[in-house]
Order: C-alpha cells, then structure tokens, then sequence
C-alpha cells in the first residue's frame, strides 16, 4: 500500500514538535528548579531562658537549620539537655550551646553558676544608679562610692572601689518605706570575692554606691585618685575641652607668607 505523498512530512514535522516540547520543557524546569539545600535538626530555646535556671523538655525544642550554618558543637536532641543549667541568658530561638551552659551536675539557681572561691552579693539600685536599667546578667560593671570624706570636714569623697564584677542577675524586692508602705526596690546581685564582699557591705552602709557599666571587651583597670567636693570647682579641664580651645586659638589666625618665610598673625 503507497502512502500518500504528504505522510511523511506530517510524521517528520510531529517528530520534531516533539523534540522542541521536550527540549523547550527541560530548558524551563532547569531554569526553574529550586536547588535542595541539606538540612538537620538543631536544639534550639522554644522561649527566654534565665542564668540558673535547669533545662526541661517544655524549654527547648528541635528545629530544621541549613546544614552549612549549623553552629559546632550543638545539640542535635532535647534529651540531651534534660537538667542541665543554664549559664547566660539565652533568647527564643537562639541554639543552646555547651559554652551557654554550666557544668555537668551543676544544681539549678545562682549558687551552682558561682566560682568556687567567689560569693553573690545583691546590692540595691534605682534608674540613675543602675544605669537605668541596661544591665542584664553577664555584663561587667565598676562600683563607685560616695560618703563623707574621713578627714576634711563638711567634705564628700568619690571614687571606683571594686572594678569588673560580674552580674548574675537582676530583679525587683518588695519593701517597705518608713510609713511602712510596701514598695518595690530594684537589685542586682554581683559575684565578688570574699573581700571584695565586704567592702560592698561596708560602702552600702557608710554612703551612696552607683554601678558603671563597661565594656565586655574591656578588662583593664583604671587607676584614680578619687575627688573631693573642693575639688569639683578646681577641675581641670578635660582633652576634648583642651583641644577645643587649641583648634579656636588657631580660627583666630591668619597665615602670612613673605617671600619664603611663614608667619601667623592673631586677629
């Protein structure tokens, strides 16, 4: 049986339609085709977590996180995190690391996260000595005292008497003022040496103690003398305050140039 003449055009031009739908096809899907990045699980806080506080299941939870970002040394399960006590707070959704939890058997509250040879010392604070309330656990301060000076009458002294002391914690104490109404009084707690502890007592009974915030990076000493109240008013001034008066000393200046010399001439 002969064909019809036009058969194999329409066979050819099918064949090729084909491979242009499959070509056009594959083209597209490569174009379009989201790579897979590889995932695994991560323990990470299911809620803000406070220093001392022991770690259960209802706290923590597993999350999928790209394998690439994955931080070293994390917790791929919850149960490995059952009563271990955390060291430094630790925010919603943040990995729980080892370096953010304290040792092995350490009992939950602030006495297991203390240094052997150390002890906590709650100290009372308002907005100003506080540093209105930018202090949270873990940060590093410097306590300064203000009392009567011992030997200059009618004189205060101030000075920074205990530096870079670690905070363990912050909270709120219900008191009772002298018309015996309750109020509520800010603290912080502080880890301190034996005689660093009692300096502190000493300062909170005999004057006025205001905490300095410094920074975390800086772990360096400052050496001062302290001031006096006579001395406010003999102050010297400061660099900046120097250097101001050095670079308007020079605005009232012109340059004068003759020949090969150079002069300045005041205004």
């Amino acid at each position: 049986m002969k064909l019809p003449k036009g058969i194999p055009y329409l066979v050819l031009a099918g064949v090729a339609g084909l491979i242009a739908t499959f070509t056009i096809h594959r083209y597209i899907t490569m174009k379009t085709a989201v790579s897979v990045i590889p995932h695994d699980q991560v323990v990470v806080a299911d809620l803000d977590i406070a220093p001392g506080t022991a770690l259960s299941a209802r706290m923590v939870k597993a999350a999928a996180w790209p394998r690439e970002i994955i931080p070293a040394k994390s917790f791929r399960s919850a149960k490995e995190l059952e009563g271990r006590v955390v060291q430094v707070p630790i925010s919603r959704g943040e990995p729980v690391l080892p370096n953010k939890l304290a040792p092995e058997g350490t009992a939950a509250g602030l006495g297991g996260l203390l240094d052997p040879n150390k002890l906590a010392v709650t100290v009372r604070t308002d907005d100003v000595s506080g540093v209105a309330g930018f202090i949270n656990p873990g940060d590093r301060v410097d306590l300064l005292v203000e009392m009567s000076a011992p030997e200059e009458k009618g004189e205060h002294f101030s000075k920074i008497i205990l530096q870079n002391l670690k905070v363990l914690s912050k909270g709120q104490i219900w008191d009772q003022t002298a018309e015996k109404k309750p109020q509520v009084v800010t603290t912080v707690t502080l880890e301190v040496t034996p005689e660093e502890a009692e300096i502190v007592n000493l300062a909170t009974n005999q004057g006025k103690i205001r905490l300095a915030l410094r920074n975390q990076l800086n772990q360096g000493l400052f050496y001062t003398k302290g001031v006096l109240t006579s001395n406010l008013a003999y102050a010297k001034p400061s660099q900046a305050e120097n250097a101001a008066k050095v670079d308007a000393s020079k605005d009232n200046k012109v340059e004068v140039i003759k020949g090969m010399g150079k002069s300045f001439a005041s205004l």
